[in-house]
């Protein structure tokens, strides 16, 4: 059953959610949603993540080329090395030329940040490949 609540941002753009949708979800402190946002539809979607908060995620920009079958070598890659996407978005930088997938990733505790980047360039041919840490303690 959906519930819907009126919320106030208050100064620093915060909201409260509501106790009620808190436990119906299973949030708890230090839970971590993503916000997804959507200038077109004009909206934010929130979507819990069922992860503590000593998992590490990672936020990559994989620079490929703009070629048939190159984001499925950059995937099979992902999919070899056990990360687990909770988000993706491709976009042609320019065509035929170079496209950018932007992923969001928990970060498998035993895979250094220097390997995953050297297998998507080395396996996957990934032109260049940017890491944050969005949550990095």
């Amino acid at each position: 059953m959906r519930e819907s609540e009126i919320l106030k941002i208050d100064s620093r753009g915060r909201i409260v959610i509501p106790r009620s949708m808190r436990k119906t979800l299973g949030l708890k402190e230090n839970s971590f949603i993503m916000l997804i946002s959507d200038p077109d539809e004009n909206e934010i979607r929130m979507i819990p993540l069922p992860f503590s908060d000593t998992v590490a995620f990672v936020r990559l920009r994989i620079i490929m080329p703009d070629e048939p079958g190159a984001l499925s070598r950059v995937a099979k890659v992902l999919g070899d090395l056990g990360l687990n996407l909770l988000y993706g978005q491709e976009v042609v930088i320019k065509k035929g030329v170079e496209s950018e997938w932007s992923v969001i990733s928990p970060l498998p505790p035993d895979l250094s940040i220097e390997e995953l980047k050297r297998k998507l360039i080395e396996s996957g041919g990934a032109k260049k490949v940017i890491v944050d840490r969005p949550n990095k303690s």
